[in-house]
């Protein structure tokens, strides 16, 4: 039986599609791969699926994401947009200003990183995984799967994380409260679904400002990792292809399609 309350979370909705079906588990492989089989299988819109641990979370580029049961928050949602296969990389920062604004309500204080983290602080606190399937030149369908470090203590972190616990946070060690999962959970569908219907109704523009106001790269000098290559320059923000622009010290504006970001 799952640790979380299915209808703790329904009661608290405001939505009219995200959420409306609801799977909530004790443990899965992955939610993303769980509602990747449900929409496979015809899940409707707005499905959301939930689990209170993971045996094979994964983050971007094939990284694992340690889900220890009881604390923190792993959640998947369908979407089934009327949407160009290319523009599909903007769900992820629709995803990022909706996870972004339920860590405000929280009381976090926390800045989006390019291209799919958020920060509590310097630190990551959750990431973003969004994957598509593709008909056509169109996204038959997407699913957006998003793990937020909750309610982890520092001495669970460094047990779970070791040597790279000093990179990772949660909300409980950088507000210094902890927060209620199911209320968390339901403000994140309820933000998710308002962003997602704003991006769909307005286009790139409002979330590309949006997400701007929200990063904390932007005017920072950083260094782009990739393999072997490093880049360095101040972050301006994001182009309509979802790529970090980057100047650099001669003057001109590097696009960055993907890679890992730090602040130097």
């Amino acid at each position: 039986m799952s640790l979380l309350d299915r209808r703790a979370i329904s009661e608290r909705l405001d939505t009219e599609s995200f959420g409306r079906t609801m799977y909530v588990f004790s443990e899965v492989g992955s939610t993303n791969e769980a509602a990747n089989e449900l929409a496979s299988n015809g899940a409707p819109h707005g499905t959301v699926v939930i689990a209170d641990s993971q045996t094979r979370g994964r983050g971007r580029m094939g990284r694992k994401w340690l889900s220890p049961p009881g604390c923190n928050l792993y959640i998947s949602v369908i979407l089934r947009p009327a949407l160009p296969a290319r523009d599909a990389p903007f769900i992820t920062f629709v995803a990022s200003i909706a996870l972004h604004e339920a860590a405000t309500g929280a009381g976090v204080k926390a800045s989006i990183k390019w291209p799919n983290d958020l920060l509590a602080g310097v630190k990551k606190a959750a990431g973003v995984l969004t994957e598509m399937e593709v008909e056509g030149e169109k996204a038959k369908y997407m699913v957006v799967g998003i793990g937020v470090n909750l309610n982890m203590t520092d001495k669970m972190l460094a047990a779970e994380l070791g040597e790279v616990a000093s990179e990772a946070t949660s909300f409980l060690v950088a507000s210094g409260r902890e927060v209620d999962r199911e209320a968390f959970a339901a403000s994140l569908i309820n933000q998710l679904e308002k962003r997602y219907t704003e991006f769909m109704s307005a286009g790139k523009g409002p979330i590309i400002q949006q997400w701007t106001k929200r990063c904390g790269l932007i005017g920072r000098q950083v260094e782009v990792c990739e393999g072997d290559s490093v880049t360095r320059g101040v972050a301006e923000g994001i182009n309509e292809a979802g790529h970090l622009l980057l100047r650099k010290t001669g003057g001109e504006v590097e696009e960055i399609v993907t890679g890992d970001v730090a602040i130097v």
